[in-house]
């Protein structure tokens, strides 16, 4: 539906400025960019920016300075702590970063490729490959998450424990501030002490301080030899001696050890409804782990059979498989990165992206389960995470006829994140890992930081963002900016 032509309408006076296809304002057409990716989130909007250049997007953020309208940046919008939906006031514009979608170059000598925010990471990762490098990080959405919204919440996935997140893979930002001033930092450099990171503030600021249009990253040596493997072990300390054990054999070579309880594996198999679990029995945990060497003659299934004999003779394994080709790998990180999408059709559940210690894995494991127990006998407590690096993503599930009133559900899952919080406390966690703060923990991030914390962030927001036009709302309560 064509803007109004309204001369009074700030809107139309926005259209006038760019493409025609930049600006959509009809209920139909916006559907699509208002609700989360779980569905639990839904918004109104002004309308749904799609700028095709970086040049739009300055012309967006001038305007918007100008006639005050709240910006919510999008951009692939596989986030799950709804950061990327705007609230139901209808004053807010989505600003969807998809059509900035190119790769801008790769640099196979330095090491470095520059994307586009609207890039989907399995383009990234593609891109890499081609040049005969990789791009590590690896997540289950990365079919559809773009890299404005990776940079912007500091993603992780299953790669941390090697190559860490995405804050230790950017080397440049180019972004757009509040006044639609274009900040050119894409610089591909290693080393560079001029002044403040400026950008170390942009990675996983959720759009609340500039908005991403572009990123230089870290390329590594393409991976060419490598070794998977799926473990059933009896408790979640089996898993920890497992890591150390495979540390002093396979050494950096970690790519990836994943922890998931039996709960979790079963709402995976249900959804993916042909695949099976290749034991004879099943276990109450599983670890997914893979080990990979730059060098094509890396003996990998020779160091990962060996570890694993070792943990079986110390009685920290009861069953392994080792995946005998590609296909089978493939087939064994499928059920890894199904969980989401599980979670998301078992029904109502309550789920939680925190971090401990590696050391207080098990410990806070057992804690959860035993509040769990005591204080919400109905829900069934699930578990997955990058056990590598401490980020537990804790799920109570609870049966779908049991809440039919969404304020009761609510108000239910208040209560279980107090609990979790509480506990995620105890051991000094956090309360978020690689989702970030969004919309939803912003309550919980205001109870669990230092006050002068708090101050401090509220100052950066308002030297970014002065008017308080960039994602309102998300990190920080309007109060305290």
């Amino acid at each position: 539906m064509p803007v109004r032509s309204d001369a009074m309408s700030p809107l139309a006076e926005l259209a006038g400025r760019l493409d025609t296809s930049c600006v959509l304002a009809a209920p139909e057409e916006m559907a699509p960019f208002l609700t989360d990716w779980r569905g639990r989130r839904h918004g109104r909007a002004l309308a749904v920016l799609r700028p095709r250049s970086v040049a739009d997007v300055s012309t967006i953020l001038r305007w918007a300075t100008v006639t005050r309208t709240p910006i919510v940046p999008q951009g692939g919008n596989t986030g799950l702590s709804g950061g990327a939906t705007p609230d139901e006031s209808g004053r807010c514009a989505v600003l969807s970063l998809g059509r900035l979608n190119r790769i801008r170059s790769v640099d196979t000598e330095g090491d470095s490729v520059i994307a586009e925010a609207g890039c989907v990471l399995a383009q990234l990762q593609q891109e890499a490959a081609k040049a005969d490098r990789l791009f590590p990080l690896s997540l289950g959405s990365e079919g559809s998450c773009q890299v404005g919204g990776i940079v912007a919440t500091n993603a992780g996935g299953i790669n941390v424990i090697r190559y860490g997140t995405v804050r230790d893979l950017v080397l440049g930002l180019e972004y757009v501030r509040a006044d639609g001033a274009v900040i050119h930092g894409l610089k591909p450099l290693r080393k560079d002490n001029a002044g403040y990171r400026l950008r170390e503030l942009l990675i996983g600021s959720e759009g609340t301080l500039a908005v991403i249009t572009a990123a230089s990253f870290r390329l590594f040596a393409r991976l060419r030899a490598s070794a998977t493997a799926l473990c059933g072990i009896p408790n979640p300390t089996a898993a920890i001696r497992l890591l150390t054990m495979l540390r002093e054999i396979a050494g950096e070579r970690i790519s990836s050890f994943e922890l998931m309880c039996d709960a979790e594996m079963g709402l995976t198999l249900d959804l993916l409804g042909g695949a099976a679990l290749p034991f004879h029995d099943r276990h109450p945990w599983y670890v997914f782990i893979e080990i990979a060497d730059s060098a094509p003659d890396a003996a990998m299934e020779q160091v990962l059979t060996r570890a694993l004999a070792l943990a079986s003779d110390a009685a920290v394994l009861s069953d392994a498989v080792v995946a005998q080709s590609g296909a089978q790998a493939k087939a064994l990180w499928h059920l890894r990165f199904a969980v989401s999408e599980a979670n998301k059709r078992a029904g109502p559940g309550v789920s939680h992206d925190t971090s401990v210690a590696t050391a207080d894995v098990p410990r806070f494991i057992a804690a959860v389960q035993g509040a769990a127990a005591e204080r919400f006998p109905t829900a069934q407590p699930l578990f997955v995470g990058h056990v590598g690096d401490g980020n537990i993503h804790v799920i109570l599930l609870f049966r779908e006829a049991q809440f039919r009133d969404e304020a009761i559900f609510a108000g239910v899952a208040a209560s279980v994140n107090a609990c979790i919080f509480e506990i995620v406390s105890q051991f000094g966690g956090s309360i978020t890992a690689e989702h970030g703060v969004g919309r939803s923990l912003v309550g919980a991030l205001r109870r669990a930081a230092q006050p002068e914390t708090l101050e401090l962030m509220a100052g950066i927001k308002n030297a970014f963002d002065p008017l308080g036009i960039l994602n309102p709302g998300a990190v920080l309560e309007p109060d305290d900016v």
